[in-house]
C-alpha cells in the first residue's frame, strides 16, 4: 500500500483500474485508494504487467506497506505467479519457484563493496530541499527522471509533497543523474537527508552503481563539491581625511573715506549787479542798452495782455 500523502497512514483499495496479466505504461492509474481524507488515483511509476492482485477492491483498509499487487516485467511471467501468496511483510510464502522471480535477491549480498567517495568522479549529493520556509520534511510522490538520464537547469526533477503542498523540484544547474537514493512514496524524508547524486557526464553513472549516503549530505563526495572557504579580506581602515588648511582670512578692505559730493556753488554775485526776477544779471540789467529796452518793451507787452508774472521789470 504506498504512502499518497505525507500523513497517510492507511487506505482502502475502493476500485482496480487494471487486472491481472493487463500491461500498463508509466503514469497510468492502477488503483483508487481512498484515506480517511481523499480519494487518490495510485499511478504506475515505471512500465510492467500486473501478475497478481493480492487484495479484492473493498477488501477494507491496509496499513501503508503492505502488499497490494505483484508486478513482472514480461507478459511470459505472469502464469509463474497464480499461486503467489505473500506474507504479512510482504514476502512470498506460496510458490517457491515464483518467490525468487518477484522478489529480487537482497542488494547487500550482491553489492560490491562501496567505493571510496575521494576515488569517485565529481559528483553531487543532493539533500531533500526546503522548498518552503517552514518545510522540515516531505515525501518524493514522483521522480521525473532516471539514473543516467540528463536533465537541465529548470527542469523538474521530482514532485514532493509536504503537508501543505504538492511542489515541483526543479533543478538549479544542468547535470546527469548518477543515482536515486529515495524510492518514490517512501515515505517522509526529513530536510537535508540525501535523495539523489547528480554527476556531470553520462560515463560517470555507473561508478555509483553501489554508492551509499548516509544520514545527511556526503560532505566528503569531492573536494570539487564544497567550496573551499574564502579567505576573509579585511577592508583597510578608513584614513581621516586631514582637515583642510583654512586659508589666510584677507584683511578686511579699509572703507574709503567718504568724500562729499562736491556741490556746484552759486557764483558769487558780482559787485554793483542788479538782481532781477531772483537772478543775478549783472552790468547787463544794469546798464541801459538797445537790447535791454527790446526786451523791457515786449515784457510791458505781454505784461499788459497776460498780467503780471511776478519778475521785475527790466528797465
Amino acid at each position: 500500500m504506498p504512502a499518497l500523502s505525507p500523513t497517510m497512514t492507511s487506505g482502502t483499495i475502493s476500485k482496480w483500474n487494471v487486472g491481472e496479466g493487463e500491461s500498463f505504461s508509466a503514469g497510468d492509474s492502477l488503483a483508487v485508494i481512498e484515506t480517511d481524507k481523499a480519494t487518490i488515483d495510485f499511478e504506475a511509476q515505471d512500465d510492467g504487467v500486473v501478475a497478481k492482485l493480492l487484495v479484492p477492491e473493498g477488501g477494507g483498509e491496509l496499513d501503508v506497506g503492505l502488499p497490494i499487487m505483484v508486478t513482472v516485467e514480461e507478459t511470459d511471467d505472469v502464469g509463474a505467479f497464480a499461486n503467489f501468496v505473500p506474507d504479512a511483510s510482504g514476502g512470498g510464502s506460496g510458490d517457491d519457484a515464483a518467490a525468487p522471480a518477484d522478489t529480487p535477491p537482497p542488494a547487500a549480498a550482491a553489492a560490491a563493496p562501496a567505493t571510496p567517495a575521494e576515488d569517485l568522479p565529481y559528483h553531487v549529493v543532493v539533500g531533500m530541499p526546503a522548498l518552503s520556509p517552514t518545510m522540515e520534511a516531505g515525501t518524493i510522490s514522483k521522480w521525473n527522471v532516471a539514473e543516467g538520464e540528463s536533465f537541465a537547469a529548470g527542469d523538474s526533477l521530482a514532485v514532493i509533497e509536504t503537508d501543505k503542498a504538492t511542489i515541483d523540484f526543479e533543478a538549479q544547474d544542468d547535470g546527469v543523474v548518477g543515482k536515486l537514493l529515495k524510492e518514490a512514496g517512501s515515505g517522509e524524508v526529513a530536510v537535508g537527508v540525501p535523495i539523489m547524486v547528480t554527476v556531470e557526464e553520462e560515463s560517470d553513472v555507473a561508478a555509483f552503481k553501489n554508492f551509499v549516503a548516509g544520514s545527511a549530505p556526503d560532505s566528503s563526495a569531492t573536494e570539487a563539491s564544497v567550496p573551499p572557504p574564502v579567505e576573509e579580506v579585511k577592508a583597510p581602515e578608513p584614513v581621516a581625511a586631514a582637515a583642510p588648511t583654512p586659508a589666510a582670512a584677507s584683511p578686511a578692505p579699509t572703507p574709503a573715506a567718504a568724500v562729499a559730493p562736491a556741490v556746484e556753488t552759486a557764483p558769487s554775485p558780482v559787485a554793483g549787479a542788479v538782481s532781477v526776477g531772483g537772478f543775478s544779471w549783472g552790468q547787463l540789467a544794469a546798464e541801459s542798452s538797445p537790447l535791454a529796452r527790446t526786451l523791457a518793451s515786449k515784457q510791458k507787452e505781454y505784461i499788459e495782455k497776460y498780467g503780471s508774472t511776478g519778475h521785475v521789470p527790466l528797465v
